[in-house]
């Protein structure tokens, strides 16, 4: 075991401090572990503080109680309860180890040594632990992977991946979040030689960890080995197009944008609608995703916008975010954009005009409700879309009335 001393700001925060009193009042030992302690050492922002501690979950529970502290037991099989501080969650899990493994599941015991719970754990830099004054146990080798950009497993990496097949797609992605170099090679082959594991998931969890990949820092050389192993092959019958990929991060970049998930599997499915269909499927994408990814490739068929009277009219037809979202595409797609500038500054500032028109005004020309008032309806927006909204409620019952008069 090595000992390191840790500087975070975010230790003293009220709220945090407010569950380690709760806890170490109760008697257990208590220590930050995971993200919060990896990202601290390795310069990168946190988002979350997640806490391990020697008591039993009961004692979780009645310890935050007594303090006057929110508790949600959102995992109490495998020992772990969320407790809320001043509007503030923080996982906080008993120390364990695994009895039984499958790949998907693990049955666990609890423990009072840091050092079995570490072992368990599946990268040295998720290793560490540290205590509320700065204190940090270091039982894994996490502190020097940290410092050299590594990720590592912790023990024998065939092993670590036959308790949890998700630990392929993990390595792949704190690869692409931490990593400097090149992949560690043990843990590559072991990724590469148990690839067919993935199959085994629930789609869900591939999701949650495919999508992580995408939004990564180095994400484009990840996932050319991920396309080059056909690593995917059970969610896409669509080979990977990792160019497409860097064009469509690239042309976001442009544009003043990250990436956005839905489009970055556009294109990695080489901007192909039913390759698309299918992956979001095959993954379960949330409906949001989906739609949005879908409008964003309908949209682009129109892409460059002609003139700016068509660009009104995408813009009324599409909304703002998925005309932009189709204009990334056609910039990842090489096409070009003459006064892209103009472009972005007028959809961004773009007022969606009110349709002046309404069925009960047709009525008053005649006819009958139903399909066809629709369809006059549908008529007169279509003309004063193309009129670039500058036909006027009078001008068009005028040419309504004229219209059913034959």
């Amino acid at each position: 075991m090595d000992t390191f001393r840790l500087s975070a700001f975010w230790l003293g925060a009220p709220a945090l401090s407010a569950v380690f009193d709760a806890l170490e009042h109760a008697g257990g030992e208590v220590r930050a572990v995971g993200g919060a302690v990896r990202n601290t050492l390795m310069g990168v922002p946190i988002s979350d503080v997640d806490l391990a501690t020697t008591l039993l979950p009961d004692e979780v529970i009645a310890a935050a109680r007594k303090a006057d502290l929110k508790v949600v037991p959102t995992g109490l099989s495998h020992g772990t309860v969320t407790i809320v501080s001043e509007g503030q969650p923080f996982e906080v899990t008993t120390l364990r180890e695994d009895v039984a493994t499958d790949g998907r599941h693990a049955s666990v015991s609890f423990t009072t040594d840091f050092a079995r719970d570490a072992a368990r754990r599946d990268f040295t830099i998720n290793g560490l632990y540290l205590d509320r004054h700065g204190n940090g146990l270091d039982y894994v080798g996490g502190v020097d992977d940290c410092e050299a950009g590594r990720v590592r497993f912790i023990g024998e990496p065939q092993q670590r991946i036959l308790e949890d097949h998700l630990r392929i797609l993990r390595f792949f992605r704190f690869h692409a979040g931490y990593a400097t170099g090149a992949p560690d090679e043990p843990a590559l082959a072991a990724c590469l030689a148990l690839k067919g594991q993935i199959e085994t998931l629930a789609a869900e969890r591939v999701q949650s960890e495919f999508l992580k990949i995408l939004l990564a820092p180095r994400a484009a050389s990840v996932l050319s080995i991920m396309a080059g192993a056909d690593m995917m092959a059970p969610f896409s019958r669509q080979a990977m197009n990792v160019d497409a990929f860097e064009a469509l991060l690239g042309a976001e970049r442009r544009i003043g944008r990250t990436g956005t998930a839905e489009l970055l599997l556009v294109a990695l499915m080489d901007f192909n609608a039913d390759a698309f269909a299918a992956l979001a499927e095959a993954l379960k994408l949330p409906n949001r995703m989906r739609t949005r990814g879908t409008a964003a490739l309908s949209a682009a068929a129109e892409m460059p916008p002609r003139s700016i009277v068509h660009q009104r009219s995408m813009l009324y037809i599409y909304g703002a975010e998925t005309f932009m979202d189709a204009l990334i595409i056609a910039l990842a797609r090489g096409f070009m954009v003459t006064e892209l500038e103009g472009v972005i500054t007028e959809a961004r500032r773009w007022t969606r005009p009110r349709f002046p028109v309404g069925g009960h005004d047709l009525l008053h020309n005649g006819g009958e409700p139903g399909p066809q008032l629709g369809e006059r309806l549908s008529h007169l927006e279509d003309l004063w879309r193309d009129s670039d909204f500058k036909l006027g409620r009078d001008a068009l019952l005028t040419i309504d009335r004229e219209r059913i008069a034959g």
